[in-house]
């Protein structure tokens, strides 16, 4: 056995799991159920889930005074929650509620390793939930199931693209350190200009990952520079897992053909939890041993908006949570042979919808396919600032000149109507939100707009061209 291999297998076999037992997670303990559970037939993970489910609305019943109050004035204590149609009756859960009622969110009793955890705000809305040490184990280890689908085993070698500051303070150099320790590196992709870009390939072939864990955009990045320099991966790669972002059809070829492996996509939220994980026929697998998920007002297409019960989120219990992204639950099984359900599309944040001046509602995709085919822009950006006002910003790169603008402004107005206003703006860099993340279109008006459609009083959103699981995965 190789010094690497040597490596990988103290670290997925020793180093790992003991740092996971010294945190107090029981990461590998679930492991070692979950390999075993997403066999089992959709009847009986249903079953599963169901009983896992009623536990954790008793607990939630006995130990959060905000859910001892709700579930008595709407009549629905534990003893009577008898289905899914009677807990579908629990109002949801929403950012303003647990903004409003954080402190009898939580949970009393003691709990292992309860810490605060801040969603990125890429909703404008940012939240703050507790979570606890077996939250996270099962988080990890879904992870961890998900990426053993692809042949990429525990404690192999990882490059992160990841909202890393670049400037390291004394917590963030322990973090580095236990990072060498467990084989994972991480690389900031706050700034990807083309000599960080270039850097990051000189290390990825003399580290020589397995797995590449990444924002979505900033893979893509990595992707387009690795294709322009025509840049050869290292034979070691074996599968590029994306998170945070939506990930679109041609941002995913892109990362195939330049790196010539498969790329998964990871769905989930820092205030929901993990709520899926793609496998290599390409469902998006939900972990229903731990995550129970509603399709609410839904329309005549199935389309409705992602209601996320976490199973294990004993610190803050996180019951029927509006998630605020758009999304179908399939009914077919995957080839795959997994019992567990899978999403059949994902449409992304309501934030990712673009409105008319004429009242269409039209998925982010229509836009960025509209723009992406542009070669005198390195980056682009759609923010609707109103029904009737969008402004496209745009990273230049040699040759754009007026007509590219006006072409822009064109191609624009063909989706969106000749009453729209569209301005176009040139910059060196388009910031990033403060965790890293990038957003190809944000919506200031698309959210009130979607509400009144999930209603059934308004006209539905009009589907892209192409639609794949690819969707809003966050974290």
């Amino acid at each position: 056995m190789g010094d690497g291999l040597m490596h990988t297998w103290l670290v997925g076999h020793l180093l790992l799991p003991w740092h996971e037992r010294l945190k107090g997670k029981s990461t590998f303990t679930w492991l070692s159920r979950l390999e075993r559970t997403q066999w089992l037939s959709p009847e009986q993970l249903a079953e599963l889930q169901w009983s896992r489910l009623r536990e954790s609305l008793q607990f939630a019943y006995d130990h959060v005074p905000y859910y001892r109050r709700l579930l008595d004035e709407h009549e629905l204590t534990p003893p009577r929650v008898q289905s899914p149609a009677d807990f579908a009756r629990i109002p949801p859960l929403t950012r303003q509620a647990i903004r409003a009622n954080f402190d009898d969110l939580r949970a009393r009793g003691r709990l292992r390793g309860v810490r605060k955890c801040s969603s990125g705000g890429s909703t404008g809305a940012p939240v703050t939930i507790l979570t606890d040490m077996d939250q996270m184990g099962f988080t990890e280890a879904v992870r961890l199931r998900a990426h053993r689908w692809f042949d990429v085993q525990s404690g192999a070698r990882e490059v992160c693209l990841w909202g890393s500051p670049i400037e390291l303070t004394k917590q963030d150099r322990l973090r580095s350190l236990r990072d060498w320790l467990l084989n994972s590196r991480v690389l900031s992709a706050f700034d990807m200009d083309a000599s960080r870009l270039a850097a990051y390939a000189r290390f990825i072939t003399r580290f020589r990952p397995e797995k590449l864990y990444c924002y979505a955009h900033a893979a893509y990045l990595f992707a387009r520079y690795a294709a322009r320099v025509a840049w050869t991966p290292p034979s070691s790669l074996r599968a590029v897992f994306t998170t945070a972002e939506t990930l679109f059809d041609f941002q995913r070829q892109a990362i195939r053909d330049a790196l010539g492996v498969p790329v998964a996509v990871e769905y989930g939220a820092r205030d929901a939890g993990l709520m899926a994980t793609e496998c290599p026929k390409g469902s998006l697998h939900i972990p229903a041993e731990g995550m129970h998920i509603e399709i609410d007002r839904a329309g005549s297409d199935g389309l409705g908006e992602i209601v996320a019960t976490n199973l294990y989120s004993a610190a803050m219990p996180i019951i029927r949570y509006r998630t605020g992204d758009l999304g179908e639950v399939g009914s077919r099984p995957c080839p795959c042979g997994r019992g567990l359900p899978s999403f059949k599309r994902l449409e992304g944040r309501s934030g990712d919808f673009l409105v008319t001046p004429a009242g269409r509602i039209l998925h982010g995709q229509s836009i960025v396919h509209a723009l992406r085919t542009m070669t005198t822009i390195d980056e682009f950006q759609v923010v609707q600032e109103a029904v009737d006002r969008v402004v496209i910003s745009v990273v230049p790169s040699a040759g754009f000149s007026e007509s590219d603008r006006q072409f822009l402004i064109d191609r624009a107005r063909l989706l969106l109507g000749p009453h729209a206003a569209i301005a176009v703006e040139t910059m060196q860099v388009i910031p990033r939100l403060s965790s890293g993340k990038f957003r190809h279109v944000i919506s200031h008006v698309a959210d009130t707009y979607l509400d009144r459609i999930m209603a059934g009083s308004g006209p539905r959103a009009s589907s892209p061209a192409t639609s794949s699981v690819d969707g809003a995965a966050r974290s």
